[in-house]
């Protein structure tokens, strides 16, 4: 199999879990990112460099393939794509199926959009051989020869079109598979870091599942769950006959449409653990562009959009939940040079740990 030539250090960037990503952050580490985004950071700009560190340990191992195990096969387009396609029909489990995939310009999702079904892999990888042969062609003729030595720990590869297209294919997939799966735990992950760090801190207590008896004066939350019309809800916030719902995403003024759709997905009266409660609900979303009618449509069904780009947007969100359940709490009347201190010695008693699966 083409896996078993692939570096570790390759394989443990085909998937990562949570568990990956944490073990390697650290709780402090975990726990400086959340203080951050309480202090408006983006996490994305946070985890844009762990991303980055996992793209190069991935790309050094593909070129290390093509050097030591690949390099027999480049010589020809379509036998290397032959052989690609034989080694994936054999393919074990889904790293060594995805790692093919790459080498063939796909990507799971990909496999999915474009081929549609892996019957149809046959016709694919003939079709990516004739476009990878006509291309380099073009290439040829627009930029001339391409000749030279790649050395990797002492070992060579001849450089040319073949090679150079070949790696770059592998490169480009891997590239779109390791950030979108990257973009999709990270997102996960951080929405129930922040909300759970941020509602812990306030006083609510956390429930691993929705309870099914609550006492009227109980300050419980839970997060992640779906609601009986099949929409998922963030966390789930509830006191004295009073619940909010809270929708949280790392979405910036590139994503106008999805921001203006969270202010309508909620029930304003609902059925929790056999108890009827008042519902409010709060939108937290990274920015708001300047023309957005999110604040509008907001108000309009009585919700409240608060943005994490803001510096002060913590200490708007607990003045939103005491008012709407009438409590009170210090983080609500702190000044924002007074955050940061206040959020370290805070998150020194938040068991982060509860909120990741």
């Amino acid at each position: 199999m083409i896996y078993d030539n692939f570096d570790e250090l390759g394989k443990s960037n085909i998937k990562t879990t949570r568990t990956d990503f944490t073990s390697t952050t650290g709780v402090d580490g975990m726990k400086d990112i959340i203080r951050k985004v309480l202090l408006g950071g983006n996490v994305r700009d946070i985890t844009e460099f762990i991303t980055q560190r996992r793209l190069l340990s991935s790309y050094a191992a593909t070129l290390d393939l093509f050097v030591n195990a690949l390099k027999d096969k480049t010589h020809d387009i379509q036998e290397f794509t032959d052989f690609v396609a034989y080694d994936l029909r054999h393919a074990r489990n889904s790293e060594q199926k995805t790692l093919n995939l790459w080498l063939m310009g796909l990507t799971k999702k990909g496999l999915d959009n474009i081929v549609r079904d892996e019957s149809n892999l046959a016709i694919y990888k003939d079709s990516f051989a004739v476009s990878i042969m006509e291309t380099i062609a073009d290439l040829q003729e627009k930029f001339g020869d391409l000749s030279g030595k790649l050395s990797l720990n002492g070992v060579e590869i001849d450089l040319n079109w073949n090679v150079f297209s070949l790696l770059c294919i592998a490169l480009g997939s891997q590239t779109l598979s390791i950030r979108g799966s990257a973009k999709s735990m990270n997102g996960k992950l951080f929405e129930k870091l922040i909300l759970g760090s941020l509602l812990t801190i306030i006083g609510f207590r956390y429930c691993e599942v929705p309870p099914a008896d609550i006492q009227r004066m109980d300050k419980l939350f839970w997060l992640s769950n779906m609601d009986e019309n099949e929409r998922e809800i963030d966390a789930t916030v509830v006191h004295n006959g009073k619940a909010i719902s809270i929708d949280i995403g790392f979405i910036g003024k590139g994503n106008p449409e999805i921001s203006l759709d969270k202010v309508t997905r909620f029930n304003r009266y609902k059925q929790i653990a056999g108890m009827g409660h008042e519902m409010k609900t709060i939108i937290i979303v990274d920015t708001v562009a300047e023309n957005s009618d999110l604040f509008n449509k907001a108000e309009r069904v009585d919700g409240i959009v608060l943005q994490m780009s803001q510096n002060d947007w913590a200490i708007d969100f607990s003045k939103a939940v005491c008012k709407i359940f009438s409590i009170q709490h210090p983080l609500s009347s702190l000044r924002v040079n007074q955050l940061d201190s206040y959020l370290r010695r805070e998150m020194e008693n938040v068991n982060i740990s509860a909120f990741i699966e």
